[in-house]
């Protein structure tokens, strides 16, 4: 089509087809301008809709700061004058977001008006902010019209999310809340969202379905750690609260064995002996002497 049009106009024509591109398509954006190819969990996340909000279940390492920051980026060159803001656990956390922005922004070949590690404006008005999740004062009176992001969202406490949310309701209908995380406690607002969050648009991603990864490491990864660990750091598995501090592969480590503690039950004969200890407990008294 464009190889109909005089020689002098398509230049200009193919400029203003690759522009419409990238302002339609998070996805084809950054994997023509940014060279970095998203997986299909990390495009649900990007190509959301003005308005909505995301909760994101994923392994460690899946790329969720990448997702992010892709998403953000993008508003701020193709949004309009907008405000967006990352909220992490910690100051170095939400840094590194600022920082995977900045970098995205400096491959498109954006200008900016201010850069600091913890934000950055553009010459055209759009602008990032990082903060700690450690305290909700130091976010309320902000206004976000572009993304709200909570990364590492299980570990930021239920009253900076409470307080975080008020800041897009007057861009209800264009602002994006991207709320994304490992598993950790089957507790607080994280847990909530995804068990129960109504309205929220739900992306899960385990590390089977990381493209970066090969069977081996996946492999090494299960061999390094406890099985509870890894269910909850690769397999986007809660830890139930009742067992977070004591669990029976603790329990059986504390006394060197591996083996789960199961009471035998003897019903044959009149033995006073019903209940044999196995396991932990036989060995831890097999000692004594009464």
């Amino acid at each position: 089509m464009i190889d109909e049009l005089p020689p002098e106009v398509r230049p200009v024509a193919k400029e203003a087809l690759r522009i419409y591109l990238y302002r339609s398509s998070v996805e084809a954006w950054s994997r023509l301008a940014l060279g970095v190819a998203l997986d299909p969990w990390q495009r649900k996340l990007v190509e959301t809709a003005p308005g909505k909000r995301v909760v994101a279940l994923t392994h460690r390492q899946a790329g969720k700061t990448t997702g992010c920051a892709v998403a953000i980026a993008h508003t701020m060159l193709f949004g309009g004058e907008t405000t967006s803001l990352i909220l992490c656990p910690t100051q170095r956390q939400s840094a590194e977001g600022v920082r995977r922005v900045r970098q995205y922004l400096l491959k498109a070949g954006a200008k900016f008006k201010s850069d600091n590690a913890f934000s950055l404006e553009l010459e055209g008005g759009s602008r990032v902010l990082a903060l700690p999740g450690s305290d909700d004062s130091g976010i309320r009176g902000l206004s976000i019209n572009g993304v709200l992001v909570l990364d590492e969202a299980a570990r930021v406490s239920d009253e900076l999310f409470n307080a975080s949310l008020p800041m897009v309701l007057r861009y209800a209908k264009t602002a994006r809340v991207l709320v994304a995380s490992t598993a950790w406690a089957a507790q607080g607002f994280f847990y909530r969202l995804w068990t129960e969050g109504e309205g929220w648009i739900k992306v899960c991603a385990d590390i089977h379905e990381c493209s970066h990864l090969t069977p081996e490491d996946i492999e090494r990864e299960r061999r390094s750690m406890p099985a509870a660990a890894f269910r909850r750091e690769y397999l986007c598995e809660f830890d139930q609260t009742e067992t977070r501090f004591f669990n029976p592969e603790s329990i059986n480590r504390m006394f060197g064995l591996d083996d789960v503690l199961v009471p035998e039950v003897s019903l044959e004969g009149n033995s006073d002996e019903v209940v044999h200890r196995q396991g932990a407990f036989k060995n831890a008294f097999k000692e004594l002497t009464f």
